[in-house]
């Protein structure tokens, strides 16, 4: 019997039932709840960072690339030139060093813009990120909402946010997700502009974090996961790409040789491919878990022992059975893939297959790779939903406690980066024999001026790490700050016996001999500083005062120069140079430096007698006057102003007020007569 081809029309027709009146009068809200519900985590983001605009620059790493940088604080043609040319920090990160300077022009050593731009940019990588799950994961508004929700309040990218000296972090990322995003639309459209975009973009990523050499590959990823066939052309459209990032890399290379790496021979093979399995394994736990949070890990052996944590020996075998699934996934899915090796791709240059630096791990790789775990993750979710018919709403809750908590979490570690102080006491709570975080806590208390706090720390540390130079070093300049020189001496020589050519020692053992007055060695161990690193001599050596000390005026004045030419606001070289001059009798030069650092609100007294001396020698008695005066309303204790101020009195023919200078000098224990 045939079927009725009219009835079949007409059920046809049935089934297409006018759309509910409910459904038409679906308002704003509900067509758009994804994109409010973003606003809504990029609100709940500001309110976790803000804290963070009111914390202090740290010494670790902020002082390289920001507090003790004399490049970011003005932007001249050599200092842009340098920024472009040369490594800074052991990096070759130039936009991110702009960035910097960007942020010194508006608020100089105000902590505030740094940390602002740090959250703006964070939030810019909020949206990148939605809008890059969005084009993956076939426009599927609550998916991408899932992966920019976790992305932006995930606990193990605070370290990226609220530490200012990862501006390349935040500030890569923007370039190298806006990368990816213009090569979707030119695979997509074949528009070269977006070819052209995305290749800029690459460079900009490139030029502000060396992380970014991964891009290429990623580029291919997408290709597999728009299932591109693998031919000439995408080979060419590649290379561009694959160029810049080698070059990058001969860069990053170049800055790092010899310096940022840890001698090998302190590890064996083993022990590297056991450090990589578990840095592959932790991120992904910490993904879902993020618990032990510390601003630092330590590798949990400094020597060939293999007595690890047993979670060292399990994670080869977890990994194994992670890319096994996600292997066998290929058979329905190359979303899973492309998230897992996403993940690796970004991480695979931090994973200690070659020990670098002290940690074994760090959170801030997580920043971007974790994206590729999410969009995995969505596309699991999306994936069960469909399988089991289990509506995608029972996974609401979940994503909600799990943000809830991610935002709890966060909050609570974005106080820990308020001061160098709480960032290291956070690091010992964790890791108690971390001898780095003592080393770095007692310095900040040196700084802080609370001396006492700080020696139990270097103390602490030499004793957990005897071999640790650093602590070597700074103990020995807090020993000078309390003129125990002998004391500063000796622990700059047990630094100086493991490594002869460290600056910061030898410059401190120069300044503590300067301090004992034995100038021969004083000016021997400026002059090994100087040939060894002259930047870093510079900025720490006094070896224009050894010049002084030993009457060669002219050699004080070429040091103070060299040391202003880096360092144009450094007011004890311009002090220094004033001396000098007036030790000369160049006077004019002299009050040039004097002035200078009057400008710049001195509290020292001295520096207005000196001027002042230097006006009387030139016979401009009102200013000496003057000067001398205001010198008295600082410190009226001191003899010699009234002495000086008396002999500019007598030279002007103000006899009475000279005679009254000379009787307060002598109540005040000067030897002088009429």
């Amino acid at each position: 019997m045939k079927p009725n081809k009219h009835k079949v029309q007409q059920k046809t027709k049935q089934a297409s039932k006018p759309v509910p009146a409910t459904m038409k009068k679906q308002g704003f809200l509900m067509r758009n709840k994804e994109l409010l519900l973003l606003v809504l985590v990029i609100i709940v983001t500001i309110a976790i960072y803000y804290p963070a605009v009111h914390h202090q620059f740290t010494n670790w790493d902020d002082l390289d690339y920001i507090t003790e940088n004399p490049y970011i604080k003005a932007l001249t043609p050599a200092n842009i030139h340098h920024i472009f040319t040369s490594p800074i920090a052991l990096n070759y990160h130039p936009l991110t060093m702009l960035s910097l300077a960007f942020n010194y022009a508006i608020s100089g050593m105000e902590p505030f813009s740094y940390f602002l731009v740090n959250i703006l940019l964070h939030i810019c990588n909020i949206l990148l990120a939605f809008y890059l799950a969005f084009l993956l994961l076939k426009r599927n508004k609550i998916l991408a909402l899932f992966v920019a929700a976790i992305f932006a309040v995930h606990p193990m990218h605070v370290e990226s946010v609220a530490w200012i000296a990862e501006r390349k972090d935040v500030l890569y990322t923007f370039f190298f997700l806006s990368a990816m995003i213009s090569w979707i639309f030119f695979i997509g459209k074949r528009n070269w502009k977006w070819y052209l975009f995305s290749l800029v973009l690459f460079v900009f990523a490139g030029l502000s974090k060396p992380s970014s050499v991964v891009l290429p590959l990623v580029l291919l990823l997408i290709d597999f996961l728009h299932r591109r066939k693998f031919k000439l052309q995408l080979i060419i459209e590649i290379i561009p790409f694959l160029a810049f990032s080698i070059w990058i890399g001969m860069a990053t290379l170049h800055a790092q040789l010899h310096k940022a790496v840890v001698d090998i021979q302190y590890y064996n093979f083993i022990q590297q491919f056991l450090f990589a399995s578990y840095g592959f394994f932790i991120y992904i736990f910490k993904l879902i878990i993020p618990v032990g949070l510390s601003a630092l890990h330590p590798v949990p052996v400094f020597n060939n022992s293999m007595d690890l944590p047993a979670v060292y020996f399990i994670s080869p075998f977890i990994n194994a059975l992670i890319i096994g699934f996600v292997l066998y996934s290929l058979k329905y899915t190359r979303v899973l893939f492309f998230g897992l090796l996403f993940y690796f791709l970004n991480i695979v240059l931090t994973l200690q297959f070659m020990q670098v630096g002290s940690a074994v791990i760090a959170e801030r790789y997580t920043y971007v790779s974790y994206i590729g775990l999410l969009i995995g993750l969505a596309w699991l979710m999306d994936y069960t939903s469909g399988l089991k018919k289990i509506p995608m709403t029972w996974f609401y809750p979940v994503i909600i406690i799990l943000f809830c908590v991610f935002t709890f979490l966060s909050a609570g570690r974005v106080s820990v980066w308020k001061n160098s102080e709480t960032l290291w006491s956070d690091v010992i709570a964790k890791y108690p024999k971390s001898h780095l975080a003592y080393s770095n806590r007692g310095y900040y208390y040196v700084k802080e001026n609370m001396l006492e706090k700080a020696l139990p720390d270097f103390t602490r540390s030499i004793e957990l790490m005897p071999t640790f130079i650093d602590a070597l070093n700074n103990r020995g300049s807090l020993y000078r700050l309390q003129n125990k020189y002998r004391l500063a001496v000796n622990d700059y020589n047990r630094a100086l016996s493991i490594n002869p050519d460290y600056v910061k020692a030898l410059s401190g053992r120069g300044q503590a001999y300067f301090e004992l007055n034995i100038l021969d060695s004083a000016l021997a161990d400026f002059n090994k500083a100087y040939q060894t690193d002259p930047e870093l001599a510079i900025s720490l050596g006094n070896r224009g005062g050894v010049y002084f000390r030993l009457g060669q005026y002219d050699n004080a004045v070429e040091e103070c120069n060299r040391v202003i030419a880096h360092y144009p606001d450094n007011t004890e070289a311009h002090l220094n140079r004033g001396v000098s001059y007036s030790s000369l009798q160049k006077w004019d030069p002299a009050i040039n430096d004097y002035t200078y650092v009057i400008n710049a609100k001195t509290k020292n007294p001295m520096v207005f007698e000196w001027r002042g001396v230097a006006y009387r020698s030139k016979g401009m008695l009102q200013e000496a006057i003057r000067d001398f005066s205001a010198g008295i309303a600082m410190s009226p204790s001191t003899a010699s102003l009234y002495v000086n101020r008396a002999m500019a009195y007598k030279k002007a023919g103000m006899y009475q007020k000279a005679s009254d200078d000379v009787k307060t000098a002598r109540q005040l224990g000067a030897n002088v007569t009429e």
